[in-house]
């Protein structure tokens, strides 16, 4: 037996039908709305602690690098505690955590191009011949040292027209440092001690004798047959320390620029600069 309804019976169940249909989509953004904000506040509570253990880190390499001026002022070498204190990707509570510590003077200083002395003039020269460099942009990067100098950091000399390419062969051998800091021929590492004492056996040899001791002293020098050499030094007071934390689905790396300033009896350690990047 059909049942028939009436146009208002029919009117009446279509909206009731309508009613049912809007209270289930009002429960079904409720339901997505919370599950949403629990996935935010669960993003934002992993990113607070990843945040938390990058800045640990750092504060430790602060900690290290204060304590290791004061007890160990002569040398910056790397059987050090600070050099020893890169962490590999380990695991933490929530998540995991990895450091690397650098010695940015075991690099070549651009701004020493800033004096106009011919030494330094040449190291750099030989960098770029080395790394394949486009002499054009030698003399560009050069020039902008020159006039500009000393620089903070390379947005002059990408302003003058020098390829990024050419800036990243240069990398591995080069950092942009206040014009007094030096090469440290205790964390240099071969390629560029060579092109340093322009003789490859004059540079082995150092490296032999800074890994059988532990690092080098002057004297070492003369006897190992090196020519007189400037721009160079035992110690470093700039470095960078890059802590990658993960935790949760949050991926954070802080690259921190950190600095030592010695005064009499005293060592201050700032952080000149952070960059971080999230995943």
């Amino acid at each position: 037996m059909r049942i028939r309804l009436t146009p208002r019976e029919g009117m009446i169940l279509l909206n009731v039908l309508l009613v049912l249909a809007v209270a289930s989509v009002a429960v079904l953004i409720m339901v997505s709305t919370q599950d949403i904000e629990v996935q935010r506040s669960t993003r934002l509570r992993d990113a607070a602690q990843a945040n938390a253990y990058a800045r640990a880190g750092e504060l430790s390499a602060v900690t290290t690098l204060r304590r290791d001026a004061l007890v160990a002022a002569g040398t910056d070498n790397l059987t050090e505690d600070w050099a020893k204190l890169g962490q590999q990707d380990i695991a933490v509570p929530g998540g995991r955590f990895a450091l690397a510590i650098e010695d940015d003077q075991s690099r070549y200083n651009l701004n020493a191009l800033h004096s106009g002395e011919a030494a330094p003039i040449a190291l750099f020269q030989a960098i770029g011949a080395q790394q394949n460099v486009d002499p054009a942009s030698l003399i560009r990067i050069a020039t902008v040292v020159r006039v500009a100098g000393p620089l903070s950091d390379d947005g002059l000399i990408v302003a003058a027209g020098v390829p990024r390419t050419d800036l990243d062969k240069l990398k591995p051998y080069v950092v942009i440092l206040p014009e007094a800091a030096t090469i440290n021929l205790n964390t240099v590492g071969l390629p560029l001690l060579t092109l340093i004492t322009r003789d490859p056996e004059v540079a082995r040899k150092l490296i032999e004798a800074r890994t059988r001791r532990g690092f080098l002293l002057p004297a070492d020098l003369s006897a190992e047959g090196a020519p007189a050499l400037t721009g160079i030094g035992f110690t470093s007071n700039h470095y960078r320390v890059i802590t990658t934390v993960t935790v949760g689905d949050v991926t954070q790396a802080l690259d921190s620029r950190i600095a030592r300033i010695r005064r009499d009896r005293t060592v201050d350690v700032v952080v000149t600069g952070r960059r971080r990047t999230a995943g």
